[in-house]
């Protein structure tokens, strides 16, 4: 209640009496981090011309405070509350436009940005997103100060973490993808051997045949298949022209696929996730660090918040969703751990309020915390690929939302938060301020 007081009194001004006068006083707030912060770095060109340029329910008017809530990220709505006026975008740019840094501008977040990769979500070796990490966020603000340091008399915000869970995640599936496909060719060559002329090369063979196919642009598993069974005759074997005999090792050889990934994800690939997800969050705590000696003298750092309670988390099998919150509480864990009686950092538990968001949405105001209030669908979202539900908020507006009443939707995509999503994150960060004596 007290958050929303002061977010409410920023819109009109916020020091028109004496007790509404912060305790602490802020030349100006400064944030790094990904897409949850971004204030609008890719609202130009193309995405522009398309309506979007924040990673929510854009174009949303009004004043802070006002309902619907207006399109605002959490860090500019924090700007607001402790300088009055919502925070933008440092750097824009991206999918084909040429960086433009804005003066007077302080929110160096990007959508897509990880910590110390310059190669984040959306990066497309250029032609994308910026992506710009948090270390060369940081960078770029120190560049502008005349001494190279902080003042002192910023409010610093940093969150990230999120995309190195979406790298990892990537790098995880191609691998476990890559030893069930082997593991596949393996079984499937070795049964069909067995009736062939000469089982001890025919294995051999056969399986060269199917991995030279997977190797082929526009493979698919039908031509994969294809190739070992035409191996397997030329080896021998009379039989393999019967789908009655065929099918079945093709069945088998499936299964031993399957199992072999989730093997190496349960056993390999996930112990690696998170072990690099800590790494990740070593990397953020240093940043952070080194913005201390650098000046900064109040810095509010958010863990993540529960990836697996997200449409994207819950769309998840068992399995995975259990291994992206490992992933997540790893993360948040070091992170924490990391930044323990470091003096001048505020840490900001999103993660628990997060989950408190799901478990009582009411008490929130929120109406739905499961579904995505933006239209995802190709065809309604112009970066959705055809055929697929696969578009971002972006790009989503008031006219390609889902029908009925959104207002009070947690999440705008599968990962992002509405503008009312938005305004609780802002809210908690806020109260966490007040109750540390930091405003």
């Amino acid at each position: 209640m007290i958050a929303s007081l002061v977010l409410g009194l920023t819109g009109c001004g916020g020091q028109n009496e004496a007790s509404q006068t912060p305790k602490v006083s802020y030349a100006s707030v400064v944030s790094f981090g990904d897409s949850l912060s971004d204030p609008g770095a890719y609202k130009v060109g193309s995405i522009a011309a398309l309506g979007g340029g924040m990673f929510t329910v854009n174009g949303i008017t009004g004043g802070v405070g006002s309902d619907p809530t207006p399109s605002y990220t959490w860090a500019q709505l924090v700007a607001a509350a402790v300088v009055g006026t919502p925070s933008c975008a440092a750097r824009t740019g991206g999918f084909g436009v040429s960086v433009t840094t804005v003066a007077g501008c302080t929110n160096y977040a990007q959508g897509g940005s990880r910590i110390t990769n310059p190669v984040g979500t959306g990066y497309n070796g250029g032609n994308g997103a910026l992506t710009e990490p948090v270390v060369m966020q940081v960078t770029n603000y120190l560049n502008s100060r005349s001494n190279g340091r902080f003042t002192g008399s910023e409010l610093v915000t940093v969150q990230g973490g999120a995309n190195e869970l979406f790298a990892q995640a990537g790098i995880l599936a191609a691998a476990a993808t890559q030893a069930g496909a082997a593991t596949f060719v393996s079984s499937l060559a070795g049964s069909l051997a067995v009736d062939a002329s000469n089982p001890s090369t025919a294995g051999t063979a056969i399986a060269v045949a199917m991995v030279t196919e997977a190797a082929n642009p526009g493979n698919t598993t039908n031509t994969i298949v294809a190739a070992g069974l035409g191996a397997a005759a030329a080896a021998g074997n009379t039989q393999v022209g019967s789908s009655a005999y065929y099918l079945p090792k093709v069945a088998a050889a499936n299964t031993a696929g399957l199992a072999a990934a989730a093997s190496y994800v349960a056993n390999t690939g996930g112990p690696q996730a998170v072990s690099a997800m800590m790494d990740a969050a070593v990397e953020l705590s240093d940043s952070v660090k080194g913005m201390r000696t650098s000046g900064a003298t109040k810095i509010v750092v958010s863990n993540l918040p529960d990836v697996s309670l997200t449409p994207y988390g819950l769309g998840q099998d068992s399995a995975t969703r259990q291994l992206i919150l490992a992933m997540t509480q790893a993360f948040n864990a070091k992170l924490r751990s990391e930044l323990a009686g470091l003096s001048g950092v505020l840490f900001v538990d999103v993660f628990t309020e997060n989950q408190r968001q799901v478990a009582t949405p009411s008490q929130f105001g929120l109406s739905n915390v499961t579904d995505t209030a933006c239209n995802l669908n190709y065809g309604v979202n112009p970066l959705a690929t055809a055929g697929n539900n696969d578009g971002s908020s972006l790009v989503c507006k008031p006219s390609n939302l889902i029908a009925g009443n959104t207002s009070r939707y947690l999440f705008a995509d599968g990962v992002h938060p509405t503008p009312y999503g938005h305004k609780l994150l802002a809210q908690l960060v806020t109260k966490e301020l007040i109750l540390a004596g930091w405003l």
